[in-house]
C-alpha cells in the first residue's frame, strides 16, 4: 500500500510529459466560458471545455443527491452546491460540498434534508476549500489541484488536505477523458480517521451539439487496508447544455459495481442518482 502515492505520482508526471507538446491556447476576452481547445468554438459544447475557468467566471454548481438503493430510495437526499471563481486565467478558486469524487459524491455530503431517520445524523457536516492553477491549456489540460476538506464537522473532526492533478485528454471534436486523481491526508484525529485515495474517471461523448453523456467510475478508498475496502463506482451521466450559461445533468451509479463488498452483499445494492444544474456568469 506504500506504493499507492508513488502510483499516483508516477501517473502525474507521464501526464505531464506527454501534455508538453499541447499548444497553450488563448483565453477569448470577454467570453464567458472555460479556456478553449486549440481553437476549438466556445459555448453549448461541453465536452470541448477545459477543467477549470477563465479570469472573471463564477460558476454555481448545484447537486441534488439521493440514495438510489432498494428499499431506501431518498433516504438519504442531500444538497451539494460547489461554487467556483477565477481572479486570474490560472487560479480558480472554490468552496465545494461534494467530496473529492466531484459528481460521483454519495448522498448524504452538504446539506442533510432527510433527518436523522433517514440517513442523515447531521444536516450539515462537512465542507471544503479548494484551489486550482492551471499548467496546461490545449488538447491536453492539466491542473495542479488541491484543496482542504473539512470531512466531518462533527466529533471527532476529519480535516484532510488533498493534492493532485485535474486533467482532461481531447481525442478529436467530440470525444475526451477527464480524471483526477488526488491523494487525501488527514490532518487531525488520525486514529479516528485515515487517508484516502480518490480518482474518478469521466469519458466524455458530446453526442449533439448541446448534449453530452458521460460514463462514469473511478477508484477510491483508504490507503490503509485499500485491498480489503476500495470502491469502484460505475455510471452513467447526461447533460444538457442549454445555452452558454447554464447546464442541466442527471446521473444514476452503482456506488461500488466492481469494488470490494462483503460476502453477503450483492454489487448491485448501492445505488444513487444525482441532478444538477451548473450556472456559469
Amino acid at each position: 500500500m506504500r506504493r499507492l502515492p508513488l502510483f499516483v505520482l508516477a501517473i502525474g508526471a507521464l501526464l505531464c510529459v506527454a501534455g508538453q507538446g499541447a499548444p497553450r491556447a488563448e483565453v477569448i476576452a470577454g467570453v464567458n466560458d472555460v479556456p478553449p481547445v486549440s481553437e476549438a468554438p466556445m459555448g453549448q459544447q461541453a465536452v470541448r471545455r477545459g477543467v477549470q475557468g477563465p479570469k472573471g467566471l463564477f460558476t454555481a454548481r448545484l447537486l441534488l443527491l439521493m440514495n438510489a438503493s432498494k428499499g431506501a430510495f431518498g433516504k438519504p437526499t442531500s444538497f451539494a452546491p460547489d461554487l467556483y471563481y477565477s481572479p486570474t486565467d490560472t487560479i480558480q478558486l472554490g468552496l465545494v460540498h461534494t467530496d473529492p469524487m466531484g459528481w460521483q459524491t454519495l448522498p448524504g455530503a452538504g446539506l442533510c434534508l432527510t433527518g436523522k431517520s433517514n440517513g442523515c445524523p447531521h444536516v450539515y457536516d462537512n465542507v471544503g476549500f479548494d484551489f486550482m492553477y492551471g499548467l496546461l491549456f490545449g488538447d491536453v489540460h492539466l491542473s495542479l489541484h488541491s484543496s482542504l476538506y473539512l470531512m466531518q464537522i462533527s466529533d471527532p473532526l476529519w480535516p484532510m488536505w488533498t493534492i493532485g492533478l485535474s486533467g482532461k485528454l481531447h481525442f478529436g471534436e467530440n470525444v475526451a477523458l477527464f480524471f483526477d486523481p488526488q491523494v487525501g491526508i488527514t490532518l487531525a484525529n488520525r486514529a479516528d480517521h485515515e487517508d484516502y485515495l480518490f480518482l474518478p474517471v469521466e469519458l466524455q461523448f458530446q453526442a449533439s451539439r448541446v448534449i453530452s453523456l458521460k460514463l462514469l467510475t473511478g477508484l477510491t478508498g483508504p490507503l490503509s487496508g485499500f485491498a480489503d475496502s476500495y470502491r469502484i463506482p460505475v455510471g452513467v451521466g447526461l447533460i444538457g447544455n442549454l445555452n452558454r450559461n447554464v447546464d442541466l445533468g442527471v446521473r444514476f451509479s452503482f456506488d461500488n459495481l466492481l469494488g470490494k463488498v462483503p460476502d453477503s452483499a450483492s454489487r448491485g445494492d448501492q445505488r444513487s442518482l444525482a441532478l444538477l444544474l451548473t450556472i456559469r456568469s
